[in-house]
């Protein structure tokens, strides 16, 4: 029995010695900038540590759906509202929970747009649990950061400096036209959504619920991950939760999407041109909501019409370079 007791004292001591050295180690690896140098994942998303607080009215969240589909700079341009996407390629809700929780630390949205693609990706449980001990010990996830540590980022606390001037949006010049043969084709069947993800959603709509932001689910257009049975479980999701709907899949008044034109992989997913038209459609739809209010503090409009203008003046400078070349 003593030996017993020993061995389980000594497995006890190493156990508690070992959780405070990764206790320790991850709060030295944490990145103290969210520079791609200091980060290293998903940058563009990780823009939004660098925003000033309580400065963005709209967080689109979602996969690469989002950052190829949503251009905030355009919704900038024709209302004034502040947004960003929170999106990385083939992210999962887990990784959704976690940019939007990052978020709310420092921002206050009116409205959080969360693009659908991604409830429909399952993941192992296992992917959840690793994912949260990420959170609780970030040493698993930025290991590899003590190749370029120095002695000052100890006790440095962290300063994050690297403002993504696209908001998180990605421009994509190809085009690379789709086959629409069977594309969103009636059906009065229902996809499926796993447990772990119904899980996650209730949580961010739960979240949203608290604190008074208004949720809205988004299908933008894309005949490779779309159709009419994710459709109706999104009419029969958004109607349990309460939250509105917009599948861009299907026909509106105003909006066309050009197969031939507007996608960039065989229509997977959005280039400029169709982006163009879904932030246009996007935008004049969370116009129509009212609860959003166009921005006139200075150093806000300064910021966002500098980097409206770079936007556009590369766009511009593109589109004549194509125009010419026809």
């Amino acid at each position: 029995m003593k030996v017993f007791l020993k061995h389980s004292l000594k497995a006890v001591v190493f156990m508690a010695g070992l959780l405070v050295f990764l206790i320790a180690a991850s709060a030295i690896l944490l990145p103290r900038n969210n520079r791609e140098e200091d980060w290293k994942h998903d940058v563009q998303a990780h823009g939004i540590l660098a925003e000033p607080e309580n400065t963005i009215d709209v967080l689109f969240i979602g996969d690469s759906e989002v950052y190829s589909s949503i251009n905030p700079l355009r919704i900038w341009q024709s209302y004034g509202y502040t947004s960003y996407c929170l999106s990385a390629s083939k992210q999962r809700l887990w990784y959704s929970l976690e940019f939007f929780n990052m978020a709310m630390r420092t921002q206050q949205p009116k409205i959080v747009v969360l693009e659908t693609n991604s409830l429909f990706k399952a993941f192992p449980a296992e992917d959840s649990m690793m994912h949260s001990m990420d959170q609780v010990l970030p040493v698993f996830k930025f290991h590899d950061r003590w190749k370029c540590l120095k002695f000052e980022d100890i006790f440095r606390s962290p300063q994050y400096t690297h403002i993504e001037n696209r908001k998180g949006y990605r421009l994509y010049k190809e085009s690379d036209p789709a086959d629409i043969e069977g594309y969103m084709e009636e059906s009065e069947n229902v996809e499926y959504i796993s447990f772990l993800n119904k899980i996650y959603i209730n949580i961010i709509a739960s979240t949203c619920k608290q604190q008074d932001i208004k949720l809205v689910f988004l299908s933008t257009p894309s005949t490779m991950n779309w159709n009419m049975r994710k459709h109706n479980r999104m009419e029969k999701l958004s109607e349990e939760l309460g939250t509105d709907y917009l599948d861009l899949n299907l026909a509106h008044d105003g909006f066309s999407i050009d197969w031939e034109k507007d996608t960039r992989d065989k229509g997977d997913h959005m280039n400029y041109f169709g982006a163009e038209k879904v932030t246009a459609y996007v935008g004049s739809y969370l116009n129509s909501t009212g609860i959003l209010v166009h921005h006139e503090e200075k150093a806000i409009c300064k910021a966002w019409n500098k980097a409206l203008k770079t936007f556009t003046d590369d766009v511009d400078k593109w589109l004549s370079t194509l125009a010419a070349s026809e």
